[in-house]
Order: C-alpha cells, then structure tokens, then sequence
C-alpha cells in the first residue's frame, strides 16, 4: 500500500476518534485499548463503507464530519487492501490516529474530553 493511503486511513481514523465523546465513556480501560480493539473488530466488514458505519455505531456516533467520507471515498479503490491493512496492523495505525486526532485538537483550539 502506497504511503499516501495509510496516512488517509491514519487520518480518517484521527477524525472518528476526535468525534467520540471519551468523557462519557463508562469504563475503567484504557481508550486507547477500547478504540484500537474496535477499530481491528469493524475491519472484518466486508466493505469500508460498513466498516466506518461499525465503528461509528461502537461510540454511539450518529454521523461522522464530511472529510471523513471524502476519504473513505478515495480509498474505496483498495478497499480490501485497507481493510486487511486495519486488521493485521490496527495497533499501529489506531496508536498514529490517536497521535494525530491530539494534533488536529490542538491546531483546532485545545485537547478535551481526554
């Protein structure tokens, strides 16, 4: 996979994470746990379309922010690839997609929820 498709699914996972509300999370785990396990659990979807609506549906999202349709859309031509991808590397990838989500937060005016 081309270096520029892993860091769109570095980033589309960045913008899934910075939408849950981890302050209403009830559980005594660590989020980083319960998002990279979830992450690996959605990418056995057969689709990525499906695999983003199951790990939304994970965090009680309803909707997730246009950007991150745009780039399920761009990856949609290695679906497959990206998918196997979230699965046999999902700690990684989760771990660049949390460091990236506090990025984007901080360039947007602040951490929270964390």
């Amino acid at each position: 996979m081309l270096p520029e498709y892993e860091e769109k699914i570095i980033k589309l996972l960045a913008i899934v994470y910075n939408c849950i509300k981890w302050s209403k999370m009830r559980t005594n785990k660590n989020p980083h746990d319960i998002f990279n396990h979830r992450v690996r659990a959605a990418s056995r979807r057969a689709t990525l379309y499906e695999a983003t609506s199951k790990l939304a549906n994970y965090f009680g999202l309803q909707s997730l922010p246009a950007e991150a349709i745009n780039l399920i859309t761009e990856l949609r031509p290695l679906e497959r690839e990206a998918l196997n991808k979230l699965y046999t590397e999902h700690i990684p990838l989760s771990m660049l997609a949390i460091m990236r989500a506090k990025e984007m937060r901080k360039q947007k005016g602040g951490l929270k929820d964390e």
